[in-house]
């Protein structure tokens, strides 16, 4: 009997063992808390207290006005597919079952756009512009992620 030794890197059983799939990890604690937000399960933006535009990714100052003043303001979840990309590699072990995947970029309804992956959906029927509906994927035993499915409406 050989050792895992023997075998080619990828035949080991330590190998075949599939992690889990990696959390964010903002350093930041404007991104840690939007992170924590999501949490509930809803989607929450800043909102600029100024002049009211909603920005995405979370930052100290409002990209418009310039304004440090914002609050947190729960999203509606619903958006539009503004564009994507059908992925066929996982570039991280922990995505290998989820190939094909969909990489996507997603407009919400108030204005900002955001990364993220379009899940239960039928690669040929997609579209610009199809309605998107938020909902999360658990992560490990305790972390929701925002990913977006095709809306029936």
């Amino acid at each position: 009997m050989s050792s895992e030794s023997d075998l080619p890197p990828k035949m080991r059983p330590s190998a075949q063992i599939v992690p889990p799939k990696p959390r964010p990890r903002p350093q930041d604690p404007v991104e840690q808390e939007f992170w924590k937000r999501c949490q509930d399960g809803h989607l929450y933006f800043q909102r600029c207290g100024d002049c009211g535009s909603f920005r995405h990714l979370p930052r100290y100052m409002c990209a418009k006005c310039g304004s440090p003043e914002f609050s947190w303001e729960r999203s509606s979840g619903r958006g539009t597919l503004f564009s994507w990309t059908v992925t066929h590699q996982a570039l991280h072990p922990a995505f290998a079952a989820d190939i094909p995947f969909v990489a996507a970029v997603v407009e919400l309804e108030e204005g900002v756009r955001m990364a993220t992956r379009l899940v239960g959906c039928d690669h040929e029927r997609l579209a610009l512009d199809l309605p998107v509906v938020v909902e999360f994927e658990l992560i490990g035993e305790d972390f929701r992620l925002p990913v977006f499915r095709l809306s029936e409406s």
